[in-house]
């Protein structure tokens, strides 16, 4: 299953981690046993398995393997590498347990790939192939957790990075211990684990396959996300080129060069290594060819292939991501301590709608004008300092005052129900948006906004996040919707309060309706 053991082989181990795991052992053993369907499993070993495939494919067979052999859980069977996983490839070490097409070892390089069951992305190593990825490993974890593995991968000295495809079995709780240590790019999963991924400092791809692929790439080149590049078209298609690069918003010069004259390639290259940018290389051939036509030019390289635009779009789009701000830099929202202790001391626990407001209010959060009145000259005079439409409300019954005629009539009617109403600005029906703070077992608090989520308190990026996950269309609205965000998650984490909250998320976003409960210290 492995390589000729080469002298020195047992002085360099393949991770400094943990190695009394099955899952160490699995991965780095000569000799393992498999689960079922094995049968491309032992034509991948014959063609990749080295000097020793032969006594390797002995140890392949369709029977269950004991409980405590080490094995790859093809088929039902769980395994080691949880239910449904196809495998593994160790590229350094020639090791092919892949029940997968694999037409042949991907480049060795130091991208680790962590992916789930094959029904959930194309097969995977035809596309690293096509993208000429300098891969360390790849590794189908099935329907099982991939922390381990990525703890793995993590420890690994042969992986600088790692690219994952979320499947079922990954949590936000397990992977919060194991991200954050190499440069990662996340796919899939749902939102409490893309949460937890990003405030590890991962790319989280919210874009599809192209997108994910596009920023391993950056990874595999070691080319950050925002980073100056030349863009070098070979052949013809620089005019279409140059409009991919303005419509992406990437500020890259465009050059091109014959493809029948191998030295205006080198010179183009020699330029842009002198100036220390990375080069996209934009050619009709396949990217493998053209990276190996210019290992020797000096510069990082991204290849894309002119006969898929697609992934030369989503290459671009990738280079095009603003740098990472720096989270030190933060500023916090100005705080009106009094007015936060008064709400704490006033409240029994429980927030009403009023005292949710007013607590908000003292982190600089935006939220209606209101006050309460139990007179209808009251109610009046509120509405001249609020202005009109206006909302008149008690508790279950709240009506649109169009004017100071209909404020004081409103007004005397409830005031016969109720010994005091609300007098509370009104906004548009749409857009708006329900946001929750709540906490989560073993993460913290978190916010959800729809299907998207992000923990408490937020960083710009999570504001950002979720702020696109609102109805909030323009690109305005939706930084004024992250910086109030921001101000609610900084309430949240500092009062130790839980919210649920309706927003307006139109021009000046506003807390329209609240709700919470704050914990007594």
């Amino acid at each position: 299953m492995a390589r000729a053991r080469k002298p020195g082989d047992d002085a360099l181990p393949p991770t400094r981690g943990p190695t009394d795991t099955p899952l160490y052992a699995l991965l780095t053993a000569r000799r393992f046993r498999l689960g079922a369907s094995t049968e491309r499993v032992a034509r991948n070993l014959a063609l990749h398995g080295g000097a020793v495939a032969g006594d390797a494919a002995a140890w392949i067979g369709a029977a269950r393997p004991p409980e405590d052999a080490p094995s790859v859980g093809l088929g039902s069977f769980a395994g080691t590498l949880g239910p449904r996983s196809f495998g593994f490839v160790n590229v350094h070490g020639q090791v092919a347990a892949f029940d997968a097409p694999l037409p042949s070892l991907p480049r060795a390089g130091g991208l680790g790939l962590v992916v789930p069951a094959r029904d959930a992305l194309p097969d995977v190593a035809p596309l690293a192939l096509a993208r000429g990825l300098g891969l360390s490993w790849i590794v189908s974890v099935g329907d099982g957790d991939p922390a381990e593995t990525l703890a793995f991968l993590t420890a690994d000295l042969m992986t600088s990075a790692l690219g994952v495809v979320l499947g079922p079995g990954a949590t936000g709780a397990s992977l919060r211990s194991v991200l954050g240590a190499k440069p990662t790019v996340v796919w899939g999963g749902d939102a409490l684990a893309r949460a937890v991924a990003r405030r590890a400092g991962a790319v989280v791809v919210d874009g599809g396959l192209g997108s994910f692929l596009a920023h391993v790439q950056l990874y595999d080149a070691g080319v950050e996300p925002g980073a100056a590049v030349e863009v070098i078209v070979v052949g013809g298609g620089r005019a279409y080129v140059d409009d991919e690069v303005r419509a992406a918003a990437l500020e890259a010069r465009v050059v091109a060069v014959d493809e029948r004259a191998p030295e205006e390639l080198d010179a183009a290259i020699a330029v842009a290594a002198a100036a220390q940018k990375p080069v996209v290389l934009v050619a009709g051939t396949m990217p493998s060819e053209l990276a190996r036509a210019v290992q020797s030019g000096g510069a990082q390289l991204l290849s894309a292939d002119l006969r898929h635009p697609e992934h030369l779009r989503a290459l671009l789009v990738a280079l095009a991501a603003p740098v990472a701000e720096s989270e030190s830099g933060r500023t916090r929202p100005r705080i009106d301590k009094e007015l936060a202790a008064r709400v704490r001391y006033e409240s029994d626990g429980v927030l009403s709608d009023h005292d949710a407001k007013r607590i908000l209010k003292a982190y600089g959060a935006r939220v209606t004008r209101q006050a309460p009145t139990n007179t209808p000259t009251g109610a009046v005079k509120l509405a001249k300092q609020i202005g009109v439409p206006c909302l008149v409300a008690i508790p279950g019954d709240e009506r649109v005052a169009d004017s100071m005629a209909d404020v004081k009539r409103i007004a005397a009617l409830m005031l016969g129900e109720a010994p005091s109403i609300m007098v509370r600005e009104r906004f548009p029906e749409v857009p708006r948006v329900r946001i929750k703070v709540a906490p989560e077992k073993g993460l913290g608090a978190t916010m959800r906004v729809g299907s998207a989520c992000a923990l408490v308190p937020l960083t710009r990026a999570d504001g950002l996040a979720l702020a696109a996950a609102t109805p909030a269309r323009r690109a305005a609205d939706q930084r004024a919707v992250a910086e109030l965000l921001g101000k609610i998650s900084a309430c949240a984490a500092d009062e130790d309060v839980t919210f649920d909250l309706e927003l307006f998320v139109g021009a000046e976003p506003c807390v329209l309706a609240a709700a919470g409960e704050i914990r007594r210290r």
